[in-house]
């Protein structure tokens, strides 16, 4: 009888840790998407097992198919938006994460984007924009890439699931302030982190 009660009050320690996982969740009748956003260095560290730049947001998602036939998920579906400032940004590529050249783009006092390519190493250009060259880190690229939402194209009825990686100034963000767009074949929903 005792390991009876052990193993029930295991599953329900299972249970709720899954619905901690992914407190995040939206649907309509083609999608169901769940998911958590990572914020803290230590469990970005934990997720993806190496530190990354400042700024990086990632978001754990499962992306389920409702419908009857194959649809198409990626990660360039989604967008995270700051609900306190109304920054956005779009799904970064493992390979932008993990070395290479690299641009980092920041508002101008208008508010405005400024994205402009530049083959100088420590380039510092308007609007704030620094463009910098570092060595790839091979084996963090495959890692982020292993454990990358995949963008395939899901069977009837099946689900993928995976990180989304964002480049978002986080310093004063809290994840209720947060919230993650899908806008794709699935249809238009907003994912909040209340």
């Amino acid at each position: 009888m005792r390991i009876a009660t052990v193993l029930f009050l295991f599953a329900l320690a299972a249970l709720a840790a899954d619905k901690k996982a992914f407190p995040g969740q939206a649907g309509n009748d083609n999608i169901e998407l769940t998911g958590t956003i990572i914020m803290d260095p230590a469990e970005i560290r934990q997720a993806v097992g190496s530190d990354l730049d400042a700024g990086v947001v990632v978001a754990r998602v499962k992306a389920s198919n409702k419908t009857g036939d194959p649809m198409r998920i990626g990660p360039d579906d989604f967008t995270l938006v700051s609900r306190k400032n109304g920054d956005r940004g779009g799904a970064l590529a493992p390979g932008q994460l993990a070395g290479g050249s690299a641009l980092i783009v920041k508002r101008d006092h208008t508010g405005r984007d400024w994205a402009q390519q530049t083959n100088q190493p420590g380039f510092t250009g308007v609007g704030g924009m620094t463009k910098t060259d570092k060595p790839v880190d091979t084996t963090l690229l495959e890692t982020l890439k292993t454990k990358e939402l995949p963008d395939q194209e899901t069977k009837a009825n099946g689900s993928i699931e995976g990180l989304v990686y964002f480049s978002l100034d986080s310093a004063k963000l809290k994840s209720k302030d947060i919230a993650l767009i899908y806008q794709g074949p699935g249809g238009h929903l907003t994912m909040e982190f209340k």
